[in-house]
């Protein structure tokens, strides 16, 4: 079968379905010539597979990893029909209301109820079909959502993995029958529970995302728990997590920065708190509450510099020299902490993030963190043509918050006003016009410019010998 001539790489967790479309978009063809339209990412049987992997230059194993056929029954479902099992049922659709709606990008687990939220926006998933709102997932879901994820590729080859989801599932399930709107013991913040799309969970789960969340978070608890309570100095995670693959991944990685620090002069100071997303079109753009996840890579990138430049460094170190002390770890900070290892899809966020930070050239944001952190003020000649205050906060620390995020591109965790919220500075840059946003952008590049001239007196002196020789 000929090869089709261009075979774009198949992204972190992305199902064949997927895949399938962009690939023959890619080369003008139609999704049915590749793949059955009545395809839902599993059961495919292996000659269509082949046909696509083949077409598309893939390996067998690179086309497996697409589909649901690797997964054990206890995730997947039994029979023709997959019941009773984690996998939805074939005509409830989820998708994330941020990246799904702009760019088309799914994942494969987002087919079963492991996964009620998208884990590259942080938000909740909805059904196909409803109301596009994008609500921030609660924390807590969110580090159980990372926990099921693990799991689902470690029950792949043990069995206790796939006992605890088994078992999970079953509890899920008892529960959804009898459980209320409010149970007593739901943590403030999480989604309502909604009644009949719970007692709908009998051979496929329930298809409401939010209750399958709030479900999952009563009966997933103590995995979570048992994670919190590992002691400190055994927090470098089991063994197993992280492969060889992994760990090559991360050596090639840090000869990748190697390269830039050589060639393009790449420093730590180059890291913003906030690592930008991609600028290309499959990154959605980023929304308040989202720092988190962006901050944690962000150390993590410090940290791949700083060992790149032969470093050993710490990450509460690192998150100090941010201004992000205080955070949550990850395992992604941890396996680069430890030389551990890097995931496929953490690599894959880091790269095209490094060449966000590349492309338009290099910015030294240590020096401008430090730079507005001394600022306690904005100058008079701004102060007076602000608008008078419309909302909360003061209108003169809410617009050095705006220079503070647009020129540092940090969160407002990382400010000398942390208790100020980012979601406050997206409300204030959602009422001022847009003369006032430019002021405020001027007096940002005028601080830093005061900055730069105040700490280079022997250029000065030596700028003023030229002019006295050649006028």
């Amino acid at each position: 079968m000929t090869v089709l001539p261009v075979r774009p790489d198949p992204r972190p967790s992305e199902p064949l379905s997927s895949y399938a479309a962009r690939l023959a978009d890619a080369n003008g063809l139609t999704r049915s010539r590749l793949l059955l339209p009545w395809r839902h990412d599993i059961d495919i049987p292996r000659r269509e597979l082949d046909a696509v992997a083949s077409l598309a230059g893939l390996d067998a194993d690179a086309a497996g990893r697409l589909t649901m056929n690797r997964y054990p029954l206890a995730i997947r479902g039994h029979g023709p029909q997959r019941r009773h099992g984690w996998r939805l049922h074939h005509a409830v659709v989820w998708i994330c209301p941020a990246c799904t709606v702009a760019t088309g990008h799914t994942d494969l687990l987002w087919q079963t109820a492991l996964m009620p939220v998208c884990l590259r926006c942080r938000c909740y998933l909805v059904q196909a079909g409803t109301a596009h709102i994008v609500q921030a997932a609660h924390p807590r879901v969110l580090e159980l959502a990372e926990i099921l994820r693990d799991l689902t590729e470690t029950a792949i080859d043990q069995p206790r993995a796939r006992a605890i989801l088994y078992q999970l599932r079953r509890r899920c399930q008892a529960a959804a029958a009898t459980v209320e709107a409010h149970p007593k013991d739901l943590n403030p913040g999480l989604p309502t529970i909604d009644a009949a799309a719970a007692r709908k969970w009998d051979a496929y789960p329930s298809p409401d995302p939010g209750t399958v969340a709030s479900l999952l978070v009563l009966f997933g608890r103590r995995l979570v728990r048992e994670k919190r309570q590992r002691p400190a100095h055994c927090r470098r995670h089991q063994a197993g997590v992280f492969t060889p693959a992994d760990r090559a991944r991360l050596e090639w990685f840090l000869t990748r920065l190697r390269h830039h620090v050589t060639r393009d002069g790449l420093h730590p100071g180059h890291v913003p708190a906030l690592l930008p997303l991609p600028t290309d079109k499959d990154a959605p753009a980023r929304r308040p509450g989202q720092w988190l996840s962006l901050t944690r890579a962000a150390v993590a990138l410090h940290l791949l510099i700083t060992q790149a430049h032969d470093g050993d460094p710490n990450p509460d170190q690192t998150t100090a020299a941010l201004g992000v002390s205080g955070i949550p770890t990850s395992l992604l900070i941890d396996g680069i902490h430890t030389r551990a290892g890097l995931r496929e899809q953490d690599a894959d966020l880091l790269g095209r993030s490094l060449d966000a930070l590349l492309a338009p050239g290099l910015v030294d944001y240590r020096r401008r963190r430090d730079t507005l952190r001394a600022v306690t003020r904005l100058p008079s000649s701004t102060a007076r043509l602000l608008p008078p205050s419309a909302g909360r906060g003061d209108t003169q620390v809410l617009a050095q918050g705006w220079i503070w995020t647009r020129f540092t591109h940090g969160p407002m965790r990382s400010s000398p006003w942390a208790h100020i919220q980012d979601r406050d500075i997206h409300d204030f840059d959602s009422r001022i016009d847009p003369e006032t946003r430019l002021l405020l952008h001027e007096t940002g590049q005028q601080l830093l410019a005061d900055a730069d001239l105040l700490t280079i007196p022997a250029a000065q002196a030596t700028w003023a010998g030229v002019t006295r020789r050649y006028g």
